[in-house]
């Protein structure tokens, strides 16, 4: 009995152990000079795009309590812009920019990278926002 006992401590403890290390795994945080936060999901394996090229993502965008404010996958229509544009929020474009297609990636976006004091579409104003991305394509 006493064996089956530690036996199972034994196991539990190795188990723990590698559960806290695929966490810490996971959990890698890049900051960037901006202040733009990002992990990679999926490193994509495709080409990373350029200034000025189209690049086609889909993406949920968060605020930090969670709450959905836009969502392409359910939506259905993917969002396109230009690289250096300035058609998306600055911290979504800085995010993209070095991804490959096929990558998905979790921004963290600052105020001063997203839409600052203003208020948009749901947004209140300074608001951190959370985005996953995904880089579908680049033209």
């Amino acid at each position: 009995m006493k064996k089956l006992t530690l036996f199972l401590l034994f196991a539990t403890f190795v188990l723990i152990a590698c559960r806290t290390s695929k966490v810490e795994k996971e959990e890698k945080w890049i900051t960037t000079p901006s202040g733009l936060q990002f992990r990679d999901i999926i490193e994509g394996k495709g080409e990373m795009p350029k200034p000025r090229q189209k690049v086609t993502i889909n993406f949920i965008m968060k605020l930090e309590d969670g709450t959905v404010i836009e969502d392409t996958y359910k939506s259905g229509i993917p969002m396109s812009f230009v690289l250096g544009n300035k058609d998306a929020i600055e911290g979504l474009e800085e995010g993209v920019a070095t991804m490959r297609v096929g990558g998905r990636r979790v921004l963290m976006v600052p105020p001063e990278l997203g839409f600052g004091g203003h208020s948009y579409r749901g947004i209140p104003p300074n608001s951190k926002l959370i985005i996953e991305v995904e880089l579908m394509k680049i033209e």
